[in-house]
C-alpha cells in the first residue's frame, strides 16, 4: 500500500485578506522592468492572466511568499519548479531592466 501525501489548498485571495496594490493613482504599468501591475495584482488575488511576463512572474511569486504560501505552492501556482522560486528569493527578487542581458556562461 502507498501512502499519499495530502496538500492543503489555498484559495488565492480569501483568508488571509486581498491584495491590492495602488494602480489607481499611480503607472499601470513599469515599462523599464516591463511589469503589468493589473496583471500582477489579478494574479496574486486568484484571476491568473495568460502570458505573464517574467518579471511579472518574480513580482507575483515575492507577493505571495510575503503573504505566507510556500515555493512549493508558489511554483505550481505559477508553473515553475519550486526551486526556481527559491532562486529568486536567495537572489533579493531582483528583476533585469530590459535590454540587459544576461551574463555569458563560459
Amino acid at each position: 500500500m502507498t501512502r499519499r501525501r495530502m496538500r492543503t489548498a489555498h484559495r488565492l485571495g480569501t483568508g488571509q485578506g486581498r491584495i491590492s496594490l495602488a494602480t489607481t493613482s499611480a503607472a499601470t504599468a513599469d515599462a523599464e522592468r516591463n511589469i503589468d501591475w493589473i496583471a500582477v495584482e489579478l494574479a496574486v488575488n486568484g484571476e491568473l492572466p495568460c502570458g505573464l511576463t517574467r518579471p511579472e512572474e518574480i513580482e507575483i511569486a515575492r507577493l505571495l511568499t510575503a503573504k505566507g504560501m510556500g515555493p512549493t505552492d508558489v511554483g505550481l501556482y505559477l508553473g515553475i519548479t519550486k526551486g526556481t522560486i527559491r532562486t529568486w528569493r536567495d537572489k533579493g527578487w531582483k528583476v533585469r531592466p530590459l535590454g540587459r542581458p544576461a551574463k555569458a556562461v563560459r
